[in-house]
């Protein structure tokens, strides 16, 4: 990858999942995910600071654990340590409040998939009540965080899956 601008990585935090999103100069560019870095703060901080190693952001953003009304127990401890790492870094530390635009996640990311259409294939659908939560959700979250913190051009942008 080559650098053009600052680079933003999102980290988002869902039940069972990190999802992290990097964009360079407002441009998308790469997604990742962990399942083993949710199973708890050591890990979650591990991960944190892998992807920080391997992506060398500029910004740091994740959600404000004081204002995420829908996490619980382990997501919010996990939040706190991200808050508390972030501010250890030698980057800027964004803790934002996550804006809910949209009645659900699912929405939410349909209307992503409509702004930038090469992720499209990677839209979640709805499972039954009953069924698990889609993987993939997380990196939508990751990536409202970054429209959030206004750093995501609002523009269709090549980048790498």
């Amino acid at each position: 990858m080559t650098r053009s601008g600052q680079r933003a990585l999102a980290v988002a935090v869902r039940c069972g999942r990190l999802g992290a999103v990097l964009v360079d100069d407002g441009d998308l560019i790469i997604w990742d995910t962990s399942g083993k870095g949710a199973s708890s703060v050591p890990s979650a901080l591990e991960t944190l600071h892998g992807w920080i190693e391997e992506f060398r952001p500029d910004i740091l953003v994740t959600e404000n654990p004081d204002s995420a009304g829908r996490k619980l127990g382990r997501q919010l401890r996990i939040l706190r340590a991200f808050q508390a790492a972030g501010q250890e870094q030698d980057i800027l530390n964004l803790v934002i409040r996550r804006e809910r635009k949209f009645d659900n996640a699912y929405d939410e990311a349909a209307d992503f998939a409509e702004t930038f259409p090469d992720i499209a294939p990677l839209l979640p659908m709805k499972p039954p009540i009953w069924g698990k939560e889609p993987y993939g959700l997380i990196y939508f979250e990751a990536l409202a965080l970054i429209r959030d913190a206004g750093l995501l051009r609002h523009r269709p942008a090549d980048f790498e899956l």
